[in-house]
């Protein structure tokens, strides 16, 4: 018998006030860290039925799950090879509306703003849509805002963007993967950590997608996360606040190479900085339930290891 969500949230309470999910906590994960809604002006452009917030909560529900990210998808009106009109105005309008969603949850929802850094107006729509009501970071997309970390007027840009999320005191989920995959690998990643993490290193960052793109783990984004794996084995420090999401990485086709990929990447940075995640829920996309078990599977997770995971808890959920 499935208990009632609130039975579920005061269980996976019980563990006290830790940060980060232990070998005791849930099964389950509490929280999806990377979630879109499909708001009436994106389902034309993406083609999916709309969803609101209160049809993910009740996919949450479904779950067993507490809260979900709610990424935004304002930057992806400014993207300029959409060609839409007033680029600017939409993208506010889909902050605006993704706000509502997240205040009518009751705290289900946790919203990130959606920009794109290169337009001239990002600074200011940040920090705009930073003190709307349940706005709490920033959702990046670099492919879809055409940003390359191997431009130094990109970088500069995104150095903005970091510094002012500090100030902010503001969380951020970066997809890193250049626009179709060119000149993408280990150097972006090197860049990333050397002149990006620096400019924000009290917020919480989290990499989408295991540094890919998804769906699938390609030697592409184990190349990314190499970089980061690194790092973490020789206790890097800049790594205090990074975390991964997983969404999409391991599908219900991915290979046993895949997954083992994955898996190894899992040890060398540590569970405790892998995030669940599912992305938007696409036609004929698993549950969230169904992305998590194909996950921990494929990736030949243990028990403690999946339950790390499942258990971890940004400081900015709370």
């Amino acid at each position: 018998m499935r208990l009632p969500f609130a039975m579920l949230a005061l269980a996976a309470g019980l563990g006290g006030c830790a940060s980060l999910g232990g070998a005791s906590g849930p099964a389950t994960p509490r929280i999806d860290y990377h979630q879109h809604l499909v708001s009436p002006a994106f389902a034309p452009i993406v083609k999916f039925p709309e969803m609101d917030g209160q049809a993910l909560v009740a996919r949450l529900d479904a779950a067993g799950m507490e809260k979900a990210v709610a990424l935004s998808m304002g930057y992806s009106f400014s993207d300029e090879r959409k060609k839409l009109p007033d680029p600017a105005g939409l993208t506010r309008a889909e902050n605006d509306w993704t706000a509502r969603q997240v205040v009518a949850s009751g705290g289900r929802l946790i919203g990130f703003c959606g920009v794109n850094p290169l337009r001239p107006e990002a600074l200011s729509e940040i920090d705009r849509c930073l003190s709307l009501p349940g706005m709490r970071g920033l959702k990046l997309h670099l492919g879809n805002s055409g940003v390359t970390l191997r431009d130094p007027d990109h970088v500069a840009r995104m150095e903005e963007v970091f510094a002012l999320l500090q100030r902010r005191g503001a969380p951020v989920l970066i997809h890193m993967r250049a626009r179709g995959g060119k000149d993408f690998g280990a150097p972006d990643a090197q860049i990333f950590l050397d002149r990006l993490v620096p400019r924000a290193p009290d917020v919480e960052i989290i990499v989408a997608h295991f540094g890919g793109a998804g769906p699938g783990y390609p030697e592409q984004a184990d190349e990314v996360m190499g970089v980061f794996a690194v790092a973490a084995e020789r206790g890097d420090p800049r790594l205090r606040n990074l975390y991964f999401d997983m969404a999409t990485i391991l599908v219900a086709d991915s290979t046993p190479e895949e997954g083992a990929r994955a898996g190894r990447r899992v040890r060398q940075l540590g569970p405790k900085r892998i995030l669940f995640g599912s992305d938007m829920a696409a036609p004929g996309a698993p549950s969230l339930s169904d992305a998590w078990t194909i996950f921990r599977t494929k990736a030949g997770l243990s028990e403690t290891e999946a339950r790390v995971i499942a258990g971890n808890r940004l400081r900015f959920t709370r």
